[in-house]
Protein backbone atom coordinates (compact mmCIF):
# COMPACT_ATOMS: atom_id res chain seq x y z
CA UNK A 1 0.00 0.00 0.00
CA UNK A 2 0.66 3.45 -0.69
CA UNK A 3 1.24 6.65 1.69
CA UNK A 4 1.48 9.40 -1.45
CA UNK A 5 2.65 13.08 -0.01
CA UNK A 6 1.27 15.71 -1.66
CA UNK A 7 2.88 17.13 -5.21
CA UNK A 8 3.26 16.10 -8.26
CA UNK A 9 6.06 17.93 -9.80
CA UNK A 10 9.56 17.96 -11.80
CA UNK A 11 11.47 16.38 -8.84
CA UNK A 12 11.97 12.43 -9.28
CA UNK A 13 9.70 10.56 -5.96
CA UNK A 14 10.87 9.53 -2.87
CA UNK A 15 9.83 5.47 -2.50
CA UNK A 16 10.46 4.93 1.43
CA UNK A 17 10.15 0.89 2.62
CA UNK A 18 8.99 0.33 6.11
CA UNK A 19 11.09 -0.71 9.25
CA UNK A 20 11.46 -3.87 10.46
CA UNK A 21 7.52 -4.92 11.86
CA UNK A 22 6.73 -1.91 11.50
CA UNK A 23 4.77 0.98 9.11
CA UNK A 24 6.15 4.13 7.56
CA UNK A 25 5.36 6.62 9.64
CA UNK A 26 8.52 6.56 11.13
CA UNK A 27 9.37 8.69 8.30
CA UNK A 28 6.74 11.39 8.90
CA UNK A 29 8.84 13.76 10.73
CA UNK A 30 12.02 13.24 7.76
CA UNK A 31 8.95 13.84 4.82
CA UNK A 32 7.93 17.12 6.36
CA UNK A 33 11.96 18.60 6.91
CA UNK A 34 12.15 17.52 3.11
CA UNK A 35 9.41 19.74 2.20
CA UNK A 36 6.66 19.59 -0.55
CA UNK A 37 8.46 20.02 -3.42
CA UNK A 38 8.52 15.94 -4.30
CA UNK A 39 6.34 13.15 -3.94
CA UNK A 40 6.97 10.58 -1.30
CA UNK A 41 5.31 7.51 -1.11
CA UNK A 42 5.59 4.75 1.89
CA UNK A 43 5.74 0.89 0.93
CA UNK A 44 3.76 -0.63 3.67
CA UNK A 45 4.66 -4.49 4.86
CA UNK A 46 3.78 -7.32 3.00
CA UNK A 47 2.84 -9.90 5.25
CA UNK A 48 3.22 -13.17 2.82
CA UNK A 49 6.42 -12.18 1.67
CA UNK A 50 9.22 -14.01 3.50
CA UNK A 51 12.46 -13.03 2.13
CA UNK A 52 13.89 -9.64 1.16
CA UNK A 53 13.86 -10.58 -2.88
CA UNK A 54 10.62 -11.37 -2.28
CA UNK A 55 9.32 -7.86 -0.80
CA UNK A 56 11.54 -6.24 -3.33
CA UNK A 57 9.79 -7.89 -6.14
CA UNK A 58 6.91 -6.61 -4.65
CA UNK A 59 7.57 -2.93 -3.99
CA UNK A 60 9.42 -2.87 -7.11
CA UNK A 61 6.01 -3.59 -9.35
CA UNK A 62 3.96 -1.38 -7.15
CA UNK A 63 6.84 1.51 -8.17
CA UNK A 64 6.59 0.87 -11.30
CA UNK A 65 2.56 1.08 -10.94
CA UNK A 66 2.37 4.23 -9.68
CA UNK A 67 5.60 5.85 -11.11
CA UNK A 68 5.62 3.80 -14.76
CA UNK A 69 8.23 6.18 -16.21
CA UNK A 70 11.36 8.39 -15.01
CA UNK A 71 14.22 8.29 -12.15
CA UNK A 72 13.19 8.09 -8.70
CA UNK A 73 14.56 7.35 -5.30
CA UNK A 74 14.32 4.86 -2.43
CA UNK A 75 15.32 4.84 0.86
CA UNK A 76 14.35 3.03 4.40
CA UNK A 77 15.73 3.04 7.93
CA UNK A 78 17.25 -0.15 9.62
CA UNK A 79 15.62 -3.06 7.93
CA UNK A 80 13.92 -1.00 5.25
CA UNK A 81 17.47 0.32 3.92
CA UNK A 82 17.96 -3.83 2.83
CA UNK A 83 14.66 -3.51 0.82
CA UNK A 84 15.08 -0.82 -0.44
CA UNK A 85 18.52 -1.49 -1.53
CA UNK A 86 17.23 -4.80 -2.94
CA UNK A 87 14.29 -2.46 -4.42
CA UNK A 88 16.81 -0.45 -6.36
CA UNK A 89 18.75 -3.61 -7.45
CA UNK A 90 15.45 -5.32 -9.44
CA UNK A 91 14.27 -1.90 -10.63
CA UNK A 92 17.77 -0.97 -12.50
CA UNK A 93 18.03 -4.22 -13.60
CA UNK A 94 14.45 -3.89 -15.40
CA UNK A 95 16.03 -0.90 -16.68
CA UNK A 96 14.74 1.99 -14.33
CA UNK A 97 16.72 4.93 -13.41
CA UNK A 98 17.33 4.58 -9.85
CA UNK A 99 18.98 8.12 -8.99
CA UNK A 100 19.95 7.79 -5.34
CA UNK A 101 19.15 4.93 -2.26
CA UNK A 102 18.87 6.00 1.25
CA UNK A 103 19.80 4.12 3.72
CA UNK A 104 18.96 5.36 7.22
CA UNK A 105 21.68 3.28 10.07
CA UNK A 106 20.78 -0.41 7.95
CA UNK A 107 23.35 -2.42 9.26
CA UNK A 108 24.24 -5.43 7.63
CA UNK A 109 24.44 -8.57 10.19
CA UNK A 110 27.92 -9.65 11.24
CA UNK A 111 28.04 -13.97 10.53
CA UNK A 112 26.50 -15.03 13.61
CA UNK A 113 29.41 -16.94 15.65
CA UNK A 114 30.19 -20.73 15.57
CA UNK A 115 27.95 -22.95 17.60
CA UNK A 116 25.11 -25.50 17.34
CA UNK A 117 21.43 -24.41 16.17
CA UNK A 118 20.52 -24.84 19.49
CA UNK A 119 23.25 -22.91 21.05
CA UNK A 120 22.13 -20.17 19.00
CA UNK A 121 17.92 -20.36 19.53
CA UNK A 122 19.15 -20.51 23.34
CA UNK A 123 20.86 -17.27 22.58
CA UNK A 124 19.34 -15.37 20.91
CA UNK A 125 15.30 -15.98 23.34
CA UNK A 126 17.74 -15.55 25.97
CA UNK A 127 18.51 -11.38 24.59
CA UNK A 128 14.61 -11.48 24.22
CA UNK A 129 13.75 -12.39 28.10
CA UNK A 130 16.49 -9.43 29.18
CA UNK A 131 14.77 -7.06 26.60
CA UNK A 132 11.07 -8.45 28.09
CA UNK A 133 12.69 -7.32 31.35
CA UNK A 134 13.90 -4.06 30.78
CA UNK A 135 10.84 -3.32 28.43
CA UNK A 136 8.11 -4.51 30.87
CA UNK A 137 9.36 -5.44 34.41
CA UNK A 138 9.04 -9.35 34.27
CA UNK A 139 11.18 -12.40 34.22
CA UNK A 140 10.62 -14.14 31.49
CA UNK A 141 11.16 -18.05 32.45
CA UNK A 142 11.07 -19.74 28.76
CA UNK A 143 11.23 -23.29 27.90
CA UNK A 144 14.35 -22.98 26.05
CA UNK A 145 14.23 -26.97 25.90
CA UNK A 146 10.70 -26.82 23.82
CA UNK A 147 12.20 -23.54 21.42
CA UNK A 148 15.05 -25.69 21.09
CA UNK A 149 12.65 -28.79 19.73
CA UNK A 150 10.35 -26.50 17.80
CA UNK A 151 11.50 -26.65 13.85
CA UNK A 152 9.26 -23.50 12.43
CA UNK A 153 10.18 -19.81 13.57
CA UNK A 154 6.99 -18.27 13.41
CA UNK A 155 6.01 -21.03 16.40
CA UNK A 156 9.24 -20.42 17.95
CA UNK A 157 8.37 -17.14 18.71
CA UNK A 158 4.25 -17.28 19.09
CA UNK A 159 5.54 -20.06 22.07
CA UNK A 160 7.91 -16.63 23.64
CA UNK A 161 5.05 -13.93 22.90
CA UNK A 162 2.65 -16.52 25.14
CA UNK A 163 4.87 -16.51 27.68
CA UNK A 164 5.01 -13.09 27.65
CA UNK A 165 1.34 -12.47 27.60
CA UNK A 166 1.52 -14.38 30.44
CA UNK A 167 3.80 -12.66 32.54
CA UNK A 168 2.47 -9.26 31.40
CA UNK A 169 -0.38 -7.27 30.75
CA UNK A 170 1.17 -6.53 26.85
CA UNK A 171 -1.28 -4.65 24.54
CA UNK A 172 -1.87 -7.32 21.60
CA UNK A 173 -0.86 -4.62 19.22
CA UNK A 174 2.62 -4.46 20.89
CA UNK A 175 2.25 -8.50 20.92
CA UNK A 176 1.42 -8.41 17.34
CA UNK A 177 4.53 -5.41 16.70
CA UNK A 178 7.17 -7.91 18.01
CA UNK A 179 5.80 -10.87 16.25
CA UNK A 180 6.14 -8.55 13.01
CA UNK A 181 9.76 -7.45 14.06
CA UNK A 182 10.76 -10.85 14.96
CA UNK A 183 9.94 -11.86 11.45
CA UNK A 184 11.52 -9.18 9.52
CA UNK A 185 14.52 -8.89 11.56
CA UNK A 186 15.28 -13.05 10.72
CA UNK A 187 14.20 -12.19 6.89
CA UNK A 188 16.83 -9.26 7.01
CA UNK A 189 19.19 -11.72 8.90
CA UNK A 190 19.20 -14.55 5.84
CA UNK A 191 19.49 -11.96 3.50
CA UNK A 192 22.79 -11.39 1.54
CA UNK A 193 22.39 -8.36 -0.29
CA UNK A 194 24.20 -7.89 -4.33
CA UNK A 195 25.95 -5.86 -6.01
CA UNK A 196 23.95 -2.00 -6.33
CA UNK A 197 26.21 0.30 -9.01
CA UNK A 198 23.94 3.49 -8.15
CA UNK A 199 24.42 5.98 -6.24
CA UNK A 200 23.85 5.27 -2.19
CA UNK A 201 24.06 7.11 1.10
CA UNK A 202 24.32 5.61 4.40
CA UNK A 203 23.49 8.17 7.60
CA UNK A 204 25.43 6.24 10.00
CA UNK A 205 24.61 6.76 13.80
CA UNK A 206 27.58 7.36 15.86
CA UNK A 207 26.59 6.25 19.08
CA UNK A 208 25.64 2.76 20.20
CA UNK A 209 22.58 1.36 20.01
CA UNK A 210 20.12 1.24 23.50
CA UNK A 211 21.40 -1.92 25.44
CA UNK A 212 17.82 -3.19 25.22
CA UNK A 213 17.78 -3.65 21.64
CA UNK A 214 21.85 -4.26 21.04
CA UNK A 215 22.33 -7.90 18.90
CA UNK A 216 26.23 -8.70 18.62
CA UNK A 217 25.37 -9.15 15.17
CA UNK A 218 24.78 -5.61 14.61
CA UNK A 219 27.36 -4.28 16.72
CA UNK A 220 30.07 -3.32 13.48
CA UNK A 221 32.66 -0.57 14.23
CA UNK A 222 33.35 -0.63 10.37
CA UNK A 223 32.55 3.02 8.87
CA UNK A 224 30.36 1.88 5.96
CA UNK A 225 28.58 -0.81 8.20
CA UNK A 226 29.32 -3.78 5.08
CA UNK A 227 27.71 -1.37 2.42
CA UNK A 228 30.76 -0.97 0.96
CA UNK A 229 31.32 -4.57 -0.15
CA UNK A 230 28.43 -4.25 -2.44
CA UNK A 231 27.69 -0.66 -2.94
CA UNK A 232 30.94 0.69 -4.74
CA UNK A 233 29.24 4.56 -5.05
CA UNK A 234 28.72 4.76 -0.95
CA UNK A 235 28.67 8.50 0.54
CA UNK A 236 28.84 7.72 4.33
CA UNK A 237 27.43 10.55 6.81
CA UNK A 238 28.18 10.23 10.41
CA UNK A 239 25.21 11.89 12.81
CA UNK A 240 25.73 11.98 16.12
CA UNK A 241 22.99 9.94 17.50
CA UNK A 242 21.95 6.66 17.82
CA UNK A 243 19.90 3.93 15.94
CA UNK A 244 16.29 4.18 17.62
CA UNK A 245 16.76 8.22 17.95
CA UNK A 246 18.41 8.90 14.15
CA UNK A 247 14.99 9.75 12.91
CA UNK A 248 13.68 11.91 16.15
CA UNK A 249 15.38 15.73 16.74
CA UNK A 250 17.76 17.03 15.88
CA UNK A 251 19.08 14.27 14.32
CA UNK A 252 16.71 14.13 11.82
CA UNK A 253 16.71 17.52 10.91
CA UNK A 254 20.76 16.97 10.20
CA UNK A 255 19.90 14.40 8.09
CA UNK A 256 17.31 15.81 6.36
CA UNK A 257 19.34 19.00 5.99
CA UNK A 258 22.31 16.97 4.00
CA UNK A 259 19.33 15.22 2.25
CA UNK A 260 17.88 18.30 0.10
CA UNK A 261 21.28 18.96 -0.65
CA UNK A 262 21.98 16.03 -1.82
CA UNK A 263 18.64 15.95 -4.12
CA UNK A 264 19.16 19.56 -5.21
CA UNK A 265 18.89 19.71 -8.84
CA UNK A 266 17.79 15.84 -8.84
CA UNK A 267 15.21 16.65 -11.56
CA UNK A 268 12.87 14.47 -14.13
Amino acid sequence: SLQPSDTPGPHPPLFLVHAAGGTTDVYRSLVERLGGERPVYGLERVEEARTVVEKARRYAETVAAVHPDGPCLLGGWSFGGFVAQETARQLTAAGRDVRLVVLLDSVRPLPRPEGTPAERIRAHFTGFARHAADAYGVELDLPYDELVATEDDGERVDTVLRALREAADVPQAALDHQRASYVDLRIGEAHRPGRHDGRVVLYRATEPAPHTVRDPAYERDDEALGWDEVCPRLTVVRVAGHHLSLLDPPHIDEIAAHLRRELAGETR
